[in-house]
């Protein structure tokens, strides 16, 4: 609130006063004391506009920044305000709300950057000097509003404590307050003022003398003061003493009852345990609604106690556990009877009349002789006053608050208020209230910012005057603005000098009253009370008023006897500092860094010691599990608990810095910090493309332009004249059925004359290749022995390169016409020659062929002489008179036995003459010629796979097509060399990257040291991917896969064979049969009772007898039975893979092996095979590891990189978990996301030429492909590489085409200067495009002819992981280790290689104690059980003891929780499932085989699996809420006979709150995803509230459901089961071992979901029948994402909404929130 006066211009004024205040404060510190309403904030204000100009630069540039400090988040976020509307300084606020704890240091130095002026609490500005995130001397001023605080331990005096002792040194210091003394402390009040003196390094001025003080009183408070007594005697009710009886019985039963297991807490003198937080607070709320009782009357009582019953029942609906929920249930009963008698006694005060009405109505009892009479002499001396002062007046000339000192009276007395009003007439219009109270959530949360909300409309009300009266509590005192009032009621007790000046205060308006009440026995010591309050108000006066503004400051010395530290700071070299005063709230802030889950955060425990001979106290501190101190921490011996507790905290402070737990600014390590601290070591070669670990990127995935790898044997291999080259024969042979229509093919094939390969540089033995036409598969191979040619010279090698550039020019048609004669000598530089019979180079076809002939004129056909039959006999034709661009014909068959004149086939022409006469208008000239029988000649050049055009193609095939030699062009070139050419671009185009294949083998096997035992290699032949028959045709041709959508009519759906019933997870009724059907009680219904009632019942218990027995066996069976015992289904068999699905598809099995042959994993015994023992890996694996599934070829790499990705990850976590032994499982998971990151190996593969080897584009050579001995003119080619590589890539065909090169241009190999200059524009073109930031692809067709190509970053990083994936399967996993080192992404230590990984000792504190097993026995119950349910018995059971320790379990102090374990079992879990899918399910498409993994190793199946075995019941625990949550999912699964179906799957699971920030900087999955549209905007991310229990059906209103807080399937169990697998692998150091017990665990699994894949959410709902779901863009709040997802049910849209640490998880949840929604309203 500005504070100024007005001329008659309304131009605003200071007041005299306050500039001679603001000029006092420029020149030294000072504590502005003035009266409330006198300007303090103005002086303040006026101040910060004359520090200004020390603000406008950064710090870095020698600029100052300023802070105005106060006390509460309201009054902060108010002064923020008024220096924003009154100021032109950049204003920032710091409060909790926004979370500023948790800011990184990047975040902060950008504010202090941005901002000139901080405004926030005290804590954290304490916090960031601490910190050293900003420094003393970089501030200009402080202002400290309300500075009386600035006393003891507040956090204002803690800041201080960090100034310089000499005042000038540090930056100015201007305190505000209007009360000075803080409490009561009046016995010594000059002294305490000089404290306060000394503590803010100035003096405290006010105004020069009387007269001025006078002044400022005419714009202060001075209000006529009065008392208002009550007497004390009151009659007390029955009713009241029967309320008292059953509030203490409630509070009895509160006592008895038992929550279930909750973390115990010390009390703040560490004397007794605390009682849990909710039974205290159940009990409060209770101990309050007496003291209303007691203070008001029994008619607020009956209001009272319905706010007591709406706050239950939230609190019952929020119930995390059913043991609490039934507590306040049973509260709430006796909240109810309660209110049930207050009424009662109400209503019998009403007269008869209204006593009938009152019946069916409790608002009757709302009249004002009701409320008089049930209302205590306290509440009735109110409403009189009230009633006097306010009757007969306006409301706009009310402005009234009222103090109370409870929250809950303010909310009861304004209700009361309000129902008075209403009942008075003479009040009704008049008075209008409201109530405020102070907020009770520090941090932000819903409840908070309602609470916000509300307290901010009712202010605002009242501002406006749309409310008159506003009964508060303190939160009104101090500081917060509000209008001027003219009156002021202190209802309850005055409690402090503060209360009575600050209350006083705000009666500000002229002839305002300040009324206060006391009871008439009590007035004597009000009366002196209040003046002893007057005396020290005027005591203060005298001793500011008597002082000049010109005294000296406080010394140094009287300024550090305020500043004794309790202990002294810990600094560190970086310059932070830890206060005594800072420890605790520190080490609460390191443990809540700490990794733990949905169901409680970890905290530090204290003891408190025995006293010593002083009396002094000591206390313990004992930090998480979690944590790398494990000791316990003793403090030093203390006056009180509170300063021991202090110095545990900042022992334990110390020794986490010294631990490397807290950072060079005293916080705890963050995840950032950690990726950092390894970037050196790890992620060293992202710096190579500019590029930071720590960097989060959000969005679609990058592309990158690279240059094209010509393989070495291909480069600079052009045959020279007289030295010996290399031809090597390509040979074909047929694979399919020969019948009439296609023997032609293999005849042609298996003649000898055939294509070589003529290159200077000799090949390696290559892999038999399939190619596919559409008659069937072909077999190519390149002969392994070559046939050395010499050419002799220069005529001889240009004939040859004329011959090849025939071939594809003339031939095959793929020679742009904007490609030249490449005379380079580079890419690609090798000649495609013929072979004669006796495999020589068929020169004679080589001479007669430089071109293919052109067709002949009219003239020349007419002028034809007789046509020869050996002319024209397996030579290749084509129609002259034809259309069809190259469309050509092979003869194969002469007709010598038709001519012209013979009949044509069918009734339509008589003759082929009268065919071609009527259809053409063609004469034949000849009618004695021969006809010819052709074939026609595909267009295809891609024979990877099948065209879409096959069938067309096999009807021509079909047809008998004959041609007449005089209307047909005869190219006379050989029609088994031109068949074979068609094939030659597949050929050649494969052999580029079965080079690359082979080199890449070779290389990785010298680099293992295996090369040596592998000089005899013989390339197997190039396979089919097994994996990809489902794109297979009848014929052996590859087709694409069709998509199908699978309909599911509802949901739930119904399981193969089910012989269980499915239940909700609520399980309250363990009756077989449905309520409605059971008979009524006869005994309870003795005088009710019908016969039919009788009939019935006899009738219920005769049908039921049976099934009655089966209950009593079943209820045998379960006694008899020991719980610990594990529940395993019947095993289902996986069957040979002959059965079908529903929808007709052969279902995916395990193959029919013996069932201990079934748990054999391969790629495990590798490890024990000798390297002169193995077998390289194939180059056809290679092939396929650098091929992509965009290719569309038989085989492709998904099914290498999925066992690739496993185990990098594994290895990543073996790795991490060796070298950084001290880290907790968060920070291993957040630098193994990193390392596994797409990122991460995008930068390893880049620093090889793996990139530039990738087969990604579909193989296009009818559009874009470049033939041996072709590219763009050489001149040309050196402009491109003077411009960047995406302006190139930007240019359009039309751009080249526009060349036009002439015959001359294409065989010099260059082009004209004229034409080169026109193509430079063009790119100069281009390049202004790019830095117009225009948003151009660079993907396109031409990148091919510059020699580079566009690949996205997953495709390089999936490329590494195929690669991997090749070594596992053929080396196994210790050799594959090393590759690791191979492509950078970790680094051997000295003396430990990396394929020694798995022999490592694992020596982390987190993961082995030694121990002995008498003490781990300890801990462990029965678990022989365990061990026997498990199927392995432990050597070490330190580590069952470990995986088995939950982090709330604080007791277990000789091992670690079960993170690490879980962190090393996640990683072995996945690769060994992997590594069995992989291997056994070949028939098993890849991505089926992610699916299948991700069925069995996601939480929800390993939570069955935990609860199956019963491995939860020997959780280690202290969790009421976590138990609770164990116990009703294991109760829902028995209903489900421990299988994982439809309804498990869709159950919420929890998700770690460890949320990586880096998890979806390089995710694309949903690039593709048609369901991933924006839909709808939103203004951000929204806080939305649980879902409910009753929310199952959607309404007309569009309803929303979330889950924010709804979890049924909690994180623990599954990590239970990771925990024991790491286990397990740590005790027997076996991987073929702990895979058994594995198998054992998984087979059910394994065997239901091979027979039948469960699908992914996202997938499930979108196949539901007419659910159409739609997705939005996702939305970001710091780590969390929240999709919305909207969908159909019951003919309505249904919103619900998903939260997940990324775009794709939180789909996830939303997808499965909308299942279960399906679910419940199914049928």
């Amino acid at each position: 609130m500005v504070n100024v006066v007005k001329d008659d211009k309304d131009i605003i004024k200071p007041r005299p006063y306050q500039l001679d205040l603001v000029d006092y404060v420029m020149e030294r510190n000072g504590i502005i004391y003035l009266p409330t309403g006198a300007g303090k904030t103005f002086v303040a204000i006026l101040a910060l506009k004359k520090f200004a100009h020390t603000l406008q630069n950064t710090i870095k540039n020698g600029g100052k920044r300023a802070i105005f400090m106060c006390n509460t988040v309201e009054l902060a976020r108010q002064q923020a305000e008024e220096i924003r509307k009154t100021t032109n300084l950049k204003v920032g606020l710091y409060i909790g709300e926004r979370d500023v704890d948790n800011w990184q240091r990047k975040k902060w130095e950008t504010e202090i950057e941005d901002h000139q002026v901080f405004v926030g609490t005290a804590q954290i500005f304490v916090d960031i000097l601490t910190q050293n995130l900003i420094k003393v001397s970089d501030l200009s001023v402080v202002i400290i509003d309300e500075c009386h605080h600035a006393t003891g331990g507040h956090p204002m005096k803690t800041f201080l404590s960090v100034f310089p002792l000499q005042p000038t040194e540090g930056p100015r210091v201007i305190g505000l307050t209007g009360v000075l003394i803080k409490g009561n402390k009046l016995g010594n009040v000059i002294g305490e003022l000089k404290k306060l003196e000394s503590t803010m390094r100035g003096n405290i001025i006010t105004v020069r003398s009387a007269e001025e003080m006078q002044n400022v009183m005419v714009y202060s408070t001075k209000p006529f003061e009065e008392m208002v007594s009550f007497g004390s005697n009151r009659h007390t009710f029955r009713a009241e003493d029967k309320v008292r009886q059953l509030v203490e019985e409630c509070n009895t039963f509160i006592d008895s009852w038992s929550i279930g297991a909750v973390t115990l807490k010390m009390s703040k003198n560490l004397n007794k345990l605390r009682e849990p937080n909710k039974k205290n607070f159940a009990k409060n709320l209770l101990n309050d609604f007496i003291y209303q009782m007691n203070d008001l009357g029994l008619y607020p009582a009956s209001i009272a106690i319905m706010s007591l019953i709406i706050e239950f029942e939230v609190k019952k609906k929020q119930a995390e556990t059913i043991a609490l929920r039934n507590m306040y249930r049973r509260i709430l009963h006796d909240c109810e009877r309660i209110r049930h008698i207050i009424v009662k006694e109400l209503k019998d005060m009403l007269d008869e009349d209204d006593t009938a009405a009152a019946t069916s109505n409790d608002s009757c009892i709302n009249t004002l002789h009701v409320i008089q009479n049930y209302s205590t002499p306290k509440l009735r001396s109110f409403l009189g006053c009230i009633s006097d002062k306010f009757k007969n007046k306006q409301a706009k000339d009310i402005a009234c608050l009222v103090f109370v000192n409870r929250r809950y009276t303010a909310k009861c007395l304004y209700h009361v208020v309000a129902r008075y009003v209403e009942q008075c007439k003479d009040l009704r219009d008049i008075v209008k209230p409201q109530f405020m109270v102070g907020r009770q959530n520090i941090l932000a949360s819903i409840e908070s910012l309602l609470d916000a909300k509300w307290q901010k409309s009712a202010i605002k009300e009242f501002r406006e005057h749309e409310c008159n009266m506003i009964i508060c509590s303190d939160v009104l005192e101090e500081g917060i603005d509000v209008q001027a009032c003219n009156y002021v009621f202190v209802f309850d007790p005055l409690k402090t000098f503060n209360s009575y000046i600050q209350t006083k205060g705000r009666a500000r308006s002229q002839n305002s009253y300040y009324t206060i009440f006391t009871p008439e026995a009590n007035k004597v010591v009000l009366v002196e009370q209040i003046r002893k309050y007057r005396q020290t108000h005027e005591e203060i006066k005298t001793f500011l008023i008597t002082r000049c503004l010109e005294r000296d400051d406080p010394s140094e010395m009287e300024i550090a006897e305020q500043f004794v530290d309790l202990i002294p700071p810990y600094v560190i070299p970086s310059g932070a500092k830890l206060l005594a005063a800072s420890a605790l709230a520190l080490l609460n802030r390191y443990c809540a860094s700490l990794p733990w889950d949905a169901f409680g955060q970890v905290l530090p425990w204290y003891t408190k010691l025995l006293p010593n001979k002083k009396g002094q106290i000591a206390v313990s501190v004992t930090l998480p599990l979690q944590s790398t101190v494990r000791e316990i921490i003793c403090s030093d011996y203390m006056n009180t608990a509170k300063e021991a507790k202090i110095s545990a905290a900042f022992k334990a402070c110390v020794r986490l810095y010294e631990n490397g737990e807290l950072n060079d600014f005293l916080l705890p390590i963050t995840k950032r910090e950690c990726i950092e601290k390894v970037s050196n070591h790890l992620f060293q070669h992202w710096q190579k493309f500019d590029d930071s670990v720590c960097r989060k990127e959000v969005g679609k995935q990058q592309v990158r332009i690279y240059q094209r790898k010509c393989p070495e044997e291909l480069f600079n291999a052009m045959p020279a004249p007289g030295v010996t080259s290399y031809a090597y024969a390509i040979e074909y042979a047929t694979e399919f059925p020969l019948n009439c229509y296609n023997e032609h093919i293999d005849t042609y094939f298996r003649q000898p004359t055939t294509y070589a390969i003529l290159s200077s540089k000799p090949l390696p033995k290559l892999a038999e290749m399939p190619l596919f036409m559409s008659q069937g598969k072909i077999r190519i191979k390149i002969v392994e022995n070559p046939i050395t040619v010499v050419v002799q010279s220069e005529q001889q090698l240009k004939q040859l390169q004329n011959f090849h550039t025939m071939i594809f020019k003339d031939i095959l048609h793929i020679w742009r016409d904007f490609l030249v004669v490449d005379h380079r000598n580079r890419d690609y530089s090798y000649l495609i020659v013929p072979l004669n019979e006796q495999q020589t180079i068929d020169w004679s076809l080589v001479n007669r062929f430089p071109q293919l002939q052109a067709k002949r004129t009219v003239a020349e056909r007419n002028n034809a002489a007789l046509y020869r039959p050996q002319d024209y006999l397996d030579k290749v034709v084509t129609k002259w008179y034809s259309d069809a661009e190259h469309e050509n014909f092979i003869v194969t068959k002469i007709r010598d036995d038709l001519t012209p004149e013979s009949p044509f086939d069918g009734e339509t022409y008589k003759s082929y003459a009268k065919f071609y006469e009527s259809r053409y208008n063609l004469h034949i000239a000849n009618p004695r010629q021969f006809l010819l029988e052709v074939k026609p000649l595909t267009h295809r050049r891609n024979f990877f796979n099948n065209a879409s055009n096959k069938s067309s193609e096999k009807r021509k095939e079909t047809n008998r097509i004959i041609l007449v030699p005089e209307l047909c062009h005869n190219y006379q070139y050989p029609g088994n060399l031109w068949l074979k050419a068609l094939l030659l671009p597949s050929i050649l185009h494969r052999l580029v990257h079965m080079l690359h294949a082979e080199r890449l083998r070779r290389r990785i096997n010298q680099y293992l040291g295996l090369e040596r035992y592998f000089g005899d290699y013989r390339p197997q032949p190039l396979i089919i991917d097994v994996s990809l028959k489902r794109v297979l045709d009848d014929d052996d041709n590859v087709v694409r896969e069709k998509e199908y959508k699978k309909s599911i009519a509802s949901l739930p759906t119904k399981e193969p064979t089910k012989d269980y019933q499915v239940q909700s997870l609520d399980l309250d009724d363990a009756t077989t049969w449905k309520s409605h059907l059971e008979p009524v009680d006869l005994q309870r219904r003795l005088d009710k009772s019908y016969p039919i009632e009788i009939d019935y019942y006899h009738k219920f218990i005769s049908d039921f007898i049976e099934k009655l027995e089966n209950m009593k066996l079943t209820e045998e069976e379960k006694w008899t039975k020991c719980q610990l015992d594990a529940h395993v289904p019947m095993r289902v068999n996986s069957g040979g893979g002959g059965g079908s699905n529903s929808l007709g598809e052969q279902r995916l099995s395990i193959r029919d092996t013996p069932r201990q042959d079934k748990t054999n994993i391969n790629i495990l015994k590798l490890n024990f095979v000798a390297d002169n023992q193995l077998k390289s890996a194939e180059q056809y694996e290679f092939l396929a590891a650098l091929t992509t599934a965009g290719v569309n070829d038989v085989f492709d790499m998904e099914r290498y990189e999925l066992l690739g990705d496993a185990f990098l990850k594994f290895s990543a976590s073996l790795y991490l978990t060796n070298k950084y032994t001290t880290w907790n499982e968060g920070y291993l998971t957040v630098i193994k996301s990193r390392m596994v990151s797409n990122r991460n190996l995008l930068y390893c593969l880049m620093d090889t030429d793996i990139c530039q080897r990738i087969c990604s584009a579909l193989f296009k050579p009818n559009s874009a492909w470049l033939a041996p001995l072709s590219s763009l003119p050489s001149n040309l080619l050196d402009l491109l590489a003077k411009f960047p590589a995406t302006a190139v890539a930007m240019l359009e065909p039309k751009d080249f085409y526009n060349l036009q090169l002439t015959e001359t241009e294409m065989k010099t190999g260059q082009c004209s200067g004229e034409k080169l200059e026109r193509f430079a524009q063009a790119c100069v073109r281009n390049q202004s495009l790019l830095a117009g930031n225009v948003n151009v692809s660079p993907d396109n067709e031409i990148n091919m002819y510059a020699y580079q190509y566009v690949l996205r970053d997953k495709v390089v990083a999936d490329t590494l992981e195929a690669l991997l994936g090749v070594c596992v399967k053929n080396y196994g996993i210790h050799r594959s280790f090393r590759m690791l080192e191979y492509f950078g992404i970790c680094k051997s230590e000295q003396g430990r290689p990396l394929d020694n990984l798995l022999d490592l000792k694992l020596n982390s504190a987190q993961l082995r104690t030694n121990v002995s097993r008498s003490e781990v026995n300890a801990f462990l119950l029965n678990v022989e059980h365990l061990e026997k349910n498990l199927g392995y018995q432990f050597k070490d059971r330190a580590y069952l003891l470990q995986a088995l320790t939950h982090p709330s379990y604080p007791t277990n102090r000789i091992t670690g929780c079960y993170q690490e374990l879980e962190f090393i079992g996640d990683a072995i879990l996945d690769m060994l499932m992997t590594c069995y899918i992989f291997e056994r399910f070949e028939n098993m498409d890849p991505g089926k085989m992610t699916d299948l993994r991700s069925a069995l190793v996601n939480n929800i199946t390993l939570a069955c699996i935990c609860v199956r075995y019963k491995f939860h019941l020997f959780l280690l625990y202290e969790n009421g809420q976590l138990g609770e949550a164990i116990k009703t999912f294991a109760e829902f699964q028995e209903t489900q006979d421990h299988r994982v179906t439809d309804q498990v799957r869709i159950l919420m699971e929890e998700t770690s709150n460890e949320l990586d920030p880096y998890a979806n900087d390089d995710d694309d999955d949903d690039d593709n995803d048609p369901d991933a549209m924006d839909v709808f905007d939103d203004d951000g991310p929204k806080a939305f509230p649980a879902i409910s229990d009753d929310a199952t059906t959607p309404s007309k209103s569009s309803p929303s459901y979330y889950m924010s807080v709804k979890i049924d399937v909690p994180k623990t169990l599954g990590d239970i089961v990771e925990a024991l697998i790491g286990a397990i692998y740590l005790d027997c150091r076996d991987l073929e071992r702990t895979w058994k017990v594995i198998f054992n665990l998984f087979e059910n699994e394994l065997n239901e979901f091979s027979r039948e894949i469960p699908i992914d959410p996202v997938r499930q709902l979108g196949e539901i029948k007419h659910a159409n779901p739609v997705y939005s863009k996702p939305i970001i709040d710091n780590d969390t994402v929240l999709v919305k997802c909207i969908f159909n049910c019951l003919d309505r849209t249904v919103t619900t909404n998903g939260f997940g640490s990324n775009g794709i998880l939180a789909k996830k949840a939303a997808a499965k929130q909308a299942l279960q929604v399906l679910a419940k309203n199914a049928n």
